[in-house]
C-alpha cells in the first residue's frame, strides 16, 4: 500500500469513528448545542460533511479563489504544518463562513448519508489522477502543498470533531 493510500485508509478510518459516535444520537441532543454559543451535534456533523464537500473540489482544481497567493505558505505554516506536527489542532479558532452549517441541522440519516457521499467524492477525486490530486494540490487559502498532507489534516480534523459528539473520545 503507497504512502497516500495508507493516508486515505487513515482518514476513512478516522470517518468511520466519526460517524459511529455520530449514529444513535437522540433526536433532542442532535439539535441541542453543546454549550452557549457552540455547535449542536447536528450541526457538527453537518460542518464536517461541508468540509469535505469543499475538500473534493480543492483536489479538483474547483474551489474558488481565496487568500492572496503570498499570505498561503504562512497560514499553511501556522495552521497546516503545526497541526501535523501535533496530530491535532494546536489552537481553537472560528471556522470560516463557508464552513458554517445550518442553523437547524438536518436529521442524523441525512446528514450522515451526505457526509458519507462527500467522503467518497473526496477519495475518488485524489484516486481519479486529475493532475492536482495525486502529489500536490493547490488550496486557496494554504497554497501548494503535498496531497498526503491535506488527507492528514483531514483525518485530524474529523477526530477533533468527534470528541465534540456526545460519547466522542478526546483527540
Amino acid at each position: 500500500m503507497t504512502e497516500l493510500e495508507t493516508a486515505i485508509a487513515d482518514n476513512r478510518a478516522a470517518v468511520d469513528e466519526f460517524i459511529a459516535t455520530a449514529r444513535g444520537i437522540d433526536a433532542r441532543t442532535w439539535t441541542t448545542p453543546r454549550a452557549e454559543g457552540q455547535w449542536s451535534p447536528g450541526q457538527v456533523v453537518e460542518h464536517v460533511a461541508i468540509v469535505y464537500e469543499y475538500s473534493r473540489a480543492v483536489v479538483m482544481g474547483s474551489a474558488g479563489t481565496g487568500l492572496p497567493r503570498l499570505l498561503r505558505p504562512l497560514l499553511r505554516m501556522f495552521v497546516v504544518d503545526r497541526t501535523l506536527k501535533a496530530g491535532r489542532f494546536t489552537r481553537k479558532g472560528k471556522a470560516p463562513s463557508i464552513f458554517q452549517p445550518s442553523a437547524t441541522p438536518a436529521p442524523e440519516a441525512d446528514l450522515i448519508a451526505r457526509l458519507n457521499t462527500a467522503v467518497t467524492g473526496f477519495e475518488a477525486a485524489i484516486r481519479s489522477g486529475h493532475p492536482a490530486g495525486r502529489h500536490t494540490l493547490t488550496h486557496p487559502f494554504f497554497g501548494t502543498m503535498p496531497t498526503i498532507d491535506y488527507v492528514r489534516l483531514q483525518a485530524i480534523h474529523a477526530r477533533h470533531h468527534r470528541a465534540q459528539l456526545p460519547g466522542g473520545s478526546s483527540g
